[in-house]
């Protein structure tokens, strides 16, 4: 039975159910105050999701995100109080004033990342609280707004029961979504985006609008949970969606585990039970919260999962094995549609690019011409301008003047996402990945382009995203198996050695299928036997698979044995260029770099 069937099967069964077994059988085991409470428990469960959503996949931490659960209630209040229709309409309705506000904060955050969006998420929240969520086009004055759990018409539904069935099938629904995003390109994307935005774009992934999905996608699911929640106390005003609200839901989600679906919705069920509490102890559920946050700094950063994770003994060490076993890099890594042989034809063209930060040149006027099917190498001391001119090619570095071409198409005025998805692709300095996810994952992170569904079918995981996640991961599984990690394909990418982290990198960028490679030093953090037996497969893929490739490298003698042409920069500026046999002679290029003759 393939995943979407299960997803169906498993919400129509909750549906169908759940409500009437509660309805009977819930009355009898609690009674219905707790009920209620319970709903409440669930709907804040909902809200941590959401948060979890945007601060443990996408890295984007928000103070304000209460501001979004009252938009959500208000907006379900106007359709089901105002214009008396039921309220699953009411909830539809929240979830899309919720996403429109997150949209709207999500705007003027592209540009933030920790405290800063914290502080501007949270003078958001205090100001939707003190004026927004106090305009009478929301509220009937001061007394707030109503909710009530309308059926249909004027029938309301007065079981605390059977209203907690609901929000307990609207928090699987919830969960399964939140699901399919985490297994699709959209959660892969996420996360690739709190890691590192620039590692992502080259991984052809928009940041601007993956950030901007995450707000929308978090804002509707909290507007729901503000909707269902109000519905639980039947009016709901400004004061019930304060800062201490937004706190309380990061203190979810932290006490959970950031990052962990499960973790945060039973810490928010948990810790709303406070009205259970002995009279003594009321009203201190946030100290008691925020020391057991203190705690799980100190002991278990994992949050209730990762100390759940650690009674059932799942943290295990990787076993890391030496840099110089051989590297495989199959034939099927490279995904063109028929072999590319060398000619005279140019696939890059560089026209006198120049960067300048202020009144530094840190690239001055240089050109550079790759043609297809060869490898061609830039080398030159440190400080040359080699990174920055890799930079300037691929778009992570503003050019003050200069075209670049690939295939003939003008694309230095396209971002760098746009430039990976026109075939570019890159390694860089320090390793690309994102460490946090395994290696099998970050090689499905790396085909983000070739998974082609739509994010309304990552959403529901439709037939069509679960065939090409299948294809895809079909395809992670032969590179990993090709490049020697088949028994590390679910290890962590940081338990792994720096030369292998390379390997792994080299692999996630060939999986993109690239028209051109572009390598920088490649051979950082490799063995010398590592290294040349890496530059053995950069040839079987220039000769046997027609892959183009320009690298950046310190291991002279690599360069001038592996590459067809060389480029020699220093200061900023081009030095010489030419086949590596004759560049080891000229005397320019030995005064400035080599140093001596290579023979």
């Amino acid at each position: 039975m393939t995943a979407h069937r299960k997803n169906v099967l498993l919400v129509l069964a909750f549906c169908v159910v759940l409500p009437p077994l509660t309805a009977h059988a819930m009355p009898r085991l609690l009674p219905g105050s707790t009920a209620l409470t319970l709903s409440q428990g669930v709907s804040l469960g909902i809200a941590a999701l959401s948060l979890n959503l945007l601060l443990g996949y996408a890295g984007q931490l928000s103070l304000g995100h209460a501001a979004l659960l009252g938009a959500g209630a208000f907006g379900a209040s106007v359709v089901v109080d105002r214009w008396s229709a039921p309220m699953f309409l009411g909830w539809i309705a929240a979830a899309v004033v919720g996403g429109a506000v997150a949209l709207i904060i999500g705007v003027p955050a592209l540009r933030l990342r920790g405290i800063y969006l914290a502080l501007v998420t949270m003078v958001f929240g205090l100001t939707m609280q003190a004026s927004v969520l106090r305009w009478q086009v929301f509220t009937r004055g001061s007394a707030g707004a109503a909710l009530p759990r309308r059926l249909i018409g004027d029938h309301i539904l007065t079981n605390t029961s059977v209203y907690l069935a609901m929000t307990l099938v609207v928090l699987v629904l919830v969960w399964l979504v939140d699901r399919n995003v985490l297994r699709t390109k959209i959660g892969r994307a996420f996360r690739m985006i709190r890691e590192d935005e620039t590692v992502a774009q080259a991984f052809a992934i928009d940041v601007t609008r993956y950030k901007l999905l995450a707000f929308v996608l978090a804002g509707a699911i909290a507007g729901l949970a503000g909707a269902l929640y109000g519905h639980s106390i039947g009016l709901v005003n400004s004061d019930v969606f304060s800062l201490q609200v937004s706190l309380r839901i990061v203190l979810f989600v932290m006490i959970g585990g950031i990052g962990t679906r499960w973790g945060a919705v039973a810490a928010a069920i948990l810790l709303s039970l406070n009205t259970k509490l002995p009279e003594s102890l009321r009203g201190y559920d946030l100290i008691i919260a925020a020391l057991i946050v203190l705690y799980n700094v100190v002991r278990f950063p994992g949050g209730l999962a990762g100390l759940v994770a650690h009674w059932r003994g799942a943290a295990t060490t990787a076993t890391v094995a030496d840099d110089d076993e051989e590297v495989a890099i199959p034939h099927f890594v490279v995904d063109h549609d028929e072999t590319t042989i060398a000619t005279d034809e140019p696939l890059l063209v560089v026209e006198e690019v120049t960067v300048q930060f202020g009144g530094l040149r840190a690239v001055d006027s240089v050109s550079l011409s790759v043609r297809a099917g060869t490898i061609v190498g830039i080398i030159g001391p440190n400080g040359a301008g080699k990174s920055t001119f890799f930079n300037a090619i691929s778009g992570f570095a503003p050019t003050s003047s200069g075209r670049v071409f690939i295939d003939g198409r003008a694309v230095h005025e396209l971002p760098p996402h746009a430039r990976a998805a026109a075939g570019l692709a890159r390694t860089f300095q320090n390793v690309g990945l994102a460490k946090d996810l395994s290696v099998r994952d970050n090689i499905l992170l790396a085909q983000h382009r070739a998974a082609t569904y739509n994010g309304g079918a990552a959403l529901l995981y439709t037939r069509a995203a679960n065939e090409i996640e299948q294809r895809l991961g079909d395809a992670a599984d032969a590179i990993v198996g090709g490049l020697g990690f088949a028994a590390r394909a679910a290890t962590p990418v940081r338990e792994l050695s720096g030369g292998q982290q390379r390997l792994v990198e080299l692999g996630a960028v060939l999986a993109t299928g690239p028209r051109l490679l572009m390598l920088d030093e490649p051979t950082a953090g490799l063995s010398p036997g590592a290294a040349e037996n890496l530059a053995d497969r950069l040839r079987e893929l220039r000769d046997d698979h027609g892959q183009t490739i320009l690298l950046i490298e310190h291991n002279v003698p690599l360069v001038l044995d592996l590459c067809d042409y060389v480029y020699v920069l220093n200061a900023g500026a081009l030095l010489a260029e030419g086949p590596p046999r004759q560049l080891a002679r000229k005397p320019e290029v030995l005064s400035a770099y080599l140093g001596e003759v290579v023979l």
